[in-house]
C-alpha cells in the first residue's frame, strides 16, 4: 500500500480571510473581476465567474475595495493555480473557479498599501479548505 503524503505548504506568511467588498481585476481584455477570499503578504486566491473560454494569463492585477477609494494598481503576480469550485451559475454557461496567484515584486507604495489592506480588511484565521486548496490544484 502507497502511504499518501501531505502536501508541503511552501507559503511564507499565513493566509487571512477577507471582509466582503474586496475585489481584484484578474483579467483586463475582457474585463473580469472576482472576490478576494484569503491574502497574505506574498499571495491571495480569488473567486470568479467564467463563462467557459480560458482567460489569458496576465502578470499583473488591480485590488480595489467597494464603497472606497482604496486602489491597488498593477500588482506583479505568478498564476499558481486555478480550477472549478463547484456547479455552473443556474443562469447560463458561467461556471464558478478560483485563481491563486503569488505576488512578484512590489513598489515600497505597493506595500505599503497592501499592509494597510491586512491590517484593516481582513478576518482571523482562514479555513484550512480555502487556505489549502491552492496546494492541491496545479495549472
Amino acid at each position: 500500500m502507497k502511504k499518501t503524503e501531505s502536501p508541503v505548504d511552501k507559503r511564507s506568511h499565513n493566509r487571512l480571510r477577507v471582509k466582503d467588498g474586496v475585489y481584484a481585476i484578474i483579467n483586463y481584455k475582457p474585463t473580469i473581476f472576482g472576490q478576494i477570499i484569503n491574502i497574505s503578504k506574498d499571495g491571495m486566491a480569488v473567486r470568479y465567474s467564467s463563462n467557459g473560454k480560458p482567460l489569458s494569463v496576465p502578470s499583473e492585477l488591480d485590488v480595489f475595495i467597494k464603497d472606497s477609494n482604496f486602489y491597488i494598481e498593477k500588482i506583479q503576480t505568478n498564476i499558481i493555480s486555478d480550477f472549478e469550485i463547484g456547479d455552473k451559475s443556474p443562469f447560463g454557461s458561467q461556471e464558478n473557479r478560483q485563481r491563486c496567484f503569488k505576488f512578484g515584486e512590489m513598489k515600497s507604495s505597493q506595500h505599503f498599501q497592501l499592509d494597510y489592506l491586512l491590517q484593516n480588511y481582513t478576518k482571523e484565521g482562514c479555513s484550512d479548505k480555502d487556505c489549502r486548496q491552492s496546494d492541491d490544484h496545479q495549472i
